[in-house]
């Protein structure tokens, strides 16, 4: 894999940001020529800009069509680098832009035998005044053939992208050069090949993903109906909208790109596996906050919480990313509760990372398992919980207001709430922020900002199971 940081252009102004002017930003070259393909084109260059909402103002690395038309805005001159790390078996290097109220911060690594870069990305405010901006990072891939789009479709776990949509909340996607069916194209002639971009598991997730025919800001830009062509660029755009930061205050997102995997033709590509221990790696280089603030005791960093609801029972699967704060190696010791009661019995077993553990009692309403983790100075690691309960009732309750004990609010959190489509009245206790309805089977994802519950994730609903669900 060829990986090129601003090249070939004299109006960049340096740093590590995926970019070059007549070549591939990166560029797979495979041992032996695939579907014809000698090189795959994976990133051309990603167009990254910062927009400060009260100056009405762009800030970008020399060239950046994601607002305006290139040059046009105010540059984030290069200020230093270094390499942290030069190989052979691992690259971390780091650079520092800085322009307005803005310095930025990036930290790249990757390592032998990986199909990806690991970015993280600081936006530091230097001014004496808050300041408001938007910041968007998306890539015209080409991906296959470079100067060509043809035949990229977009995807996410879900699915195929062939149609302009807004995929918000975003979690991992990409393009794939597969031959669009929504321009009656066939997959003749097309590589076969994805790529891929997946959010830190602890990085906040953008308001803003969008797949279109140019780099779009708002879901009001988006035409369901339009296709994905080779007309014009079609991007994928990410972005963190209004956001404040006050004086000496840092805001951090760090992302994985790279290629995908592929099987057979027309199925969905899948990121490739990425461990604790790498998405810690830029972690040791670049605190995630530098306003002075932050104790080094760990957290819960993030949650992603699977609730599948039937007829008499709830089963969860969860996992759980704890961050360490500190220069330090530690074990911690994590305890997991369930909320129980008279309508909600406590289950037999709770599965963590595969281990069957009997929870015990942990008086008034709940009960619990205890299990260590350990932690890596600088570390991220997760652990996955699964669990089936009874309902007696009508509502299934999953215990948040536990997470009150961590010392600070939960970075990200994702639930998803599956149950038969044809239940009536079904209500949640959080704001739904996407709703879709697959085989009969009714999702609603809950998307959660620095998240201090006051109340537990409760679903209720009227009426009762249909037949083909409770059976």
């Amino acid at each position: 894999m060829r990986t090129c940081f601003q090249c070939g252009y004299d109006g960049y102004t340096g740093g590590l940001a995926i970019g070059d002017l007549d070549e591939s930003g990166v560029e797979f070259r495979p041992r032996v020529p695939i579907r014809g393909f000698r090189t795959i084109n994976l990133f051309c260059a990603f167009d990254e800009s910062i927009f400060d909402r009260d100056e009405a103002q762009e800030y970008s690395f020399g060239w950046s069509e994601n607002f305006g038309t290139g040059d046009d805005g105010a540059r984030l001159e290069y200020v230093r680098g270094r390499i942290v790390e030069g190989g052979p078996e691992r690259v971390i290097v780091e650079s520092e832009n800085a322009g307005g109220c803005y310095r930025v911060t990036k930290v790249a690594f990757t390592r032998a035998g990986a199909a990806w870069w690991i970015l993280a990305t600081r936006i530091t405010n230097r001014c004496d005044r808050p300041v408001r901006f938007d910041y968007f990072t998306g890539d015209d891939p080409w991906l296959g053939s470079y100067r060509s789009s043809d035949g990229d479709v977009g995807w996410t776990p879900a699915g195929l992208v062939e149609r302009e949509a807004d995929v918000t909340p975003f979690v991992v996607g990409g393009f794939y050069d597969l031959g669009n069916p929504a321009l009656g194209q066939d997959h003749a002639g097309f590589s076969n090949q994805a790529n891929f971009v997946r959010l830190d598991p602890a990085s906040p997730l953008p308001d803003r993903a969008l797949f279109a025919n140019r780099f779009a800001h708002s879901s009001d830009e988006i035409d369901p109906l339009r296709p994905l062509d080779n007309r014009t660029m079609t991007a994928l755009n990410l972005g963190w909208t209004d956001r404040t930061l006050r004086p000496g205050e840092g805001f951090t997102v760090a992302m994985a790109i790279g290629r995908a995997e592929t099987g057979v033709l027309g199925e969905t590509p899948r990121p490739p596996a990425i461990d604790d221990g790498d998405w810690s790696e830029w972690r040791r280089v670049l605190p995630e906050s530098d306003d002075g603030s932050s104790s080094d005791e760990p957290d819960l960093a993030a949650e992603d919480v699977a609730l599948d609801l039937s007829a008499g029972e709830l089963r969860v699967h969860g996992t759980y990313w704890i961050r360490n704060n500190g220069d330090v190696a530690q074990t911690l010791r994590i305890r997991y509760p369930i909320l129980v009661g008279s309508g909600n019995p406590p289950p037999p077993e709770i599965i963590i990372d595969g281990r069957r553990l009997e929870p015990t009692p942990n008086p008034p309403d709940e009960v619990a398992v205890e299990f260590p983790l350990p932690l890596a100075p600088r570390g991220l690691a997760r652990f996955e919980a699964r669990y089936a309960q009874r309902i007696e009732g009508r509502e299934a309750v999953y215990l948040t207001t536990s997470a009150r004990e961590w010392s600070r609010p939960i970075g990200r959190a994702v639930f998803v709430v599956r149950h038969d489509g044809t239940l009536p009245e079904v209500t949640i206790s959080y704001p739904v922020a996407r709703t879709r309805i697959v085989d009969g089977v009714r999702e609603d994802v809950v998307v959660l900002s620095d998240f201090s519950p006051v109340e537990n994730l409760a679903v209720r609903w009227q009426g009762t199971w249909g037949s083909s669900r409770s059976e």
